[in-house]
């Protein structure tokens, strides 16, 4: 019988971070900070590879990585290491949304499963945002994009930062804590620390990048 895929709400996002970061936690005997150790978590408390690999990318479309479950792997691709290193913030969160696929969507009973099947080497997870995709898997991608943000930026160590200093800065605080400023801007906005007129003055500095950029 296929698994239930379903809209996790936010509080769930929070409490399963708060589980990830509890665990690793335990794992490396001593409390999480920010930057939050997003490799740190994947390969040495969950056992998941992360590794390079040419992934080929349709016409018109920007693929950053992919999850392949069966081999608990994370690959990352190499075809865009230069737009990795260019622009921060996109490389961990696209780990750590391979990561909340693997707790979503591979690891727990819960969720739809990833095609574990032995005749099905591999299942990738797309960009919600990519044209035709089902509306599990649509599903599937909203949930991961949430519990990335949760897992990078978790609500009681934001909370709990200098404030004042964040707001002053906001470009410098993303910096310091490696996520994007957008990342950024959002969390704060979700956890009632920033409003909208505070949001636009974000100094705006990333690259327009066309096409459908897809994590699958």
């Amino acid at each position: 019988m296929s698994r239930r895929t379903y809209p996790r709400p936010d509080h769930q996002h929070a409490a399963t971070a708060s589980e990830v970061l509890r665990k690793h936690a335990l794992h490396v005997g001593h409390p999480v900070e920010l930057p939050v150790p997003i490799e740190s978590i994947i390969e040495h408390t969950y056992g998941l590879q992360i590794l390079w690999e040419d992934l080929t990318e349709p016409p018109g479309t920007i693929i950053l990585g992919a999850l392949e479950p069966r081999n608990r792997r994370i690959v990352l691709n190499a075809r865009r290491e230069q737009w990795f290193e260019t622009w921060l913030g996109p490389e961990r969160f696209t780990l750590a949304h391979e990561l909340a696929h693997w707790i979503y969507d591979a690891d727990d009973p819960n969720q739809l499963p990833l095609g574990l099947m032995e005749e099905i080497p591999e299942q990738y997870c797309y960009h919600r945002e990519s044209p035709g995709l089902t509306d599990e898997t649509r599903i599937r991608e909203i949930n991961a994009n949430k519990l990335a943000a949760h897992l990078l930026l978790p609500g009681d160590l934001v909370c709990n930062s200098d404030i004042p200093r964040v707001l002053s800065d906001l470009p410098s605080a993303a910096r310091d804590w490696q996520v994007s400023k957008t990342t950024l801007q959002i969390r704060l906005k979700e956890l009632g620390l920033l409003n909208d007129a505070q949001g636009d003055n974000l100094t705006k500095s990333r690259s327009q990048v066309t096409g459908n950029i897809q994590r699958r």
